[in-house]
């Protein structure tokens, strides 16, 4: 049975008690001789308590930093262990996974206070709904913290994983040289394998074309003996954080001759680019969590639920029928929606609802009634200065890590509502 079919039969056996009791009821009116719709033509004002499953419709959701610089969102890898905000514990295969909310039923509360003038009523309505976030591993897997959890990454590190070669080249020569020379010596020290796969292609002395190897090729000085150090730190030499995107391509005396090389002459970021491209793929995860680490910064967001919390207006008509208790209602009300997507920030937006359904009055002062509504947030679907957090042993500049996020979304959502007023 599909989704929607459960929803069917769940609000149609809940209608059918209600008719049900609704028709018990006015027999024994008509038994007792008793009029309950006496109050049709008073004035009163009633509170109202009622239940109010939510079926959502939140759709396009996206979230990115303040500035729009994300260029792709990683879920948190689900490996049962504490969550710990590294950038090997994120999912660099799957980017922007789709995330989605689940329907509002347990948590699902509306409480109103109103005036009745006749057929007419005027009531301030009040409810809440809570839409968890669905588990990315699908239906019958429990959710857990880090499916809550995601990483907001920039250019570079997407660049790396998504292997867009030409696009890493073009981003790398933009980078400031003291940020290159800041990533390649960290890189030295955490993973010196993967720095020294970097820029190694020459030669040494005793084998042939090493002068037109070091054209462009991002080699490293030379030697006196003849042989050749060859990794990113190397090739961007003592100079590299003033002459990058131009590399060190050697200016020492080989031991049998002399080298032609020109230092600092030519762009080496596409050959950079080139060879974090043919990296294996553990390695390039590796590479891109450091260059968020130490030059581009990224953020963290976690998104357990989107609450609501709405304030209506709403306008009502009721249809009285003389001599029975059912009366038809209809309303129409405008609002708004209190919306939070991370903890410790709250944001207004303008809605607007629409209801109709049945009542049933039990007494002059008791009523029961049972009906459907929608309700649509309204306005650009943005919502702005989300908090984030950092990752663990950021080292990138001051400012490159933002400080939030902005999500967007549309939001709208049907539902029942099935209740009790009374009248004082």
């Amino acid at each position: 049975m599909s989704a929607r079919s459960r929803r069917k039969l769940f609000l149609g056996s809940i209608m059918l008690s209600f008719a049900v009791l609704m028709t018990s009821q006015e027999v024994q009116a008509m038994h007792s001789g008793q009029n309950i719709s006496d109050m049709g033509e008073s004035n009163y004002f009633y509170v109202g308590l009622n239940y109010s499953p939510v079926f959502s419709k939140i759709r396009d959701f996206t979230i990115s930093e303040s500035s729009g610089e994300t260029k792709a969102v990683y879920p948190y890898l689900r490996d049962g262990k504490s969550v710990k905000l590294e950038t090997n514990r994120f999912d660099w295969s799957v980017p922007d996974p789709q995330i989605r909310f689940k329907n509002s039923v347990l948590l699902a509360m509306e409480g109103s206070i109103g005036y009745t003038m006749g057929a007419l009523r005027f009531e301030v309505e009040v409810g809440y709904e809570r839409f968890k976030i669905k588990s990315r591993y699908g239906k019958g897997i429990r959710g857990e913290e880090s499916d809550t959890i995601y990483l907001l990454a920039k250019e570079l590190a997407y660049d790396v994983v998504a292997n867009k070669t030409d696009a890493l080249a073009a981003a790398l020569a933009k980078v400031k040289g003291q940020d290159i020379v800041h990533f390649a010596n960290t890189l030295k020290i955490i993973h010196p394998w993967i720095n020294e796969q970097i820029c190694n292609r020459g030669k040494d002395y005793l084998s042939s074309g090493l002068p037109n190897s070091k054209a462009g090729s991002c080699d490293s000085k030379d030697k006196r003996d003849g042989k050749l150090r060859q990794s990113l730190t190397e090739a961007l030499g003592s100079q590299g954080a003033q002459k990058w995107p131009n590399i060190n391509n050697g200016d020492e005396k080989l031991s049998g001759g002399k080298s032609d090389g020109k230092p600092y002459a030519l762009d080496a970021s596409a050959t950079v680019a080139g060879d974090i491209s043919v990296l294996d793929r553990e390695s390039k995860v590796m590479v891109a969590g450091l260059l968020a680490r130490t030059i581009e910064g990224s953020e963290i967001v976690e998104i357990k639920a989107i609450s609501s919390t709405s304030v209506m207006l709403n306008a009502c008509y009721d249809l009285f029928s003389e001599g029975l208790g059912i009366m038809p209602y209809t309303c129409i009300g405008l609002g708004s929606n209190f919306v939070s997507i991370v903890e410790g920030k709250v944001t207004p937006k303008l809605s607007y609802k629409l209801k109709a359904g049945l009542s049933y009055k039990f007494s002059p002062e008791v009523s029961a009634f049972a009906g459907g509504f929608y309700q649509r947030v309204v306005g650009d679907g943005e919502y702005v200065d989300l908090p984030v957090k950092r990752l663990s042993y950021d080292l990138s500049p001051q400012g490159r890590t933002k400080e939030t996020a902005v999500a967007k979304f549309s939001m709208s959502y049907v539902g029942g509502e099935f209740g009790i007023r009374f009248a004082f």
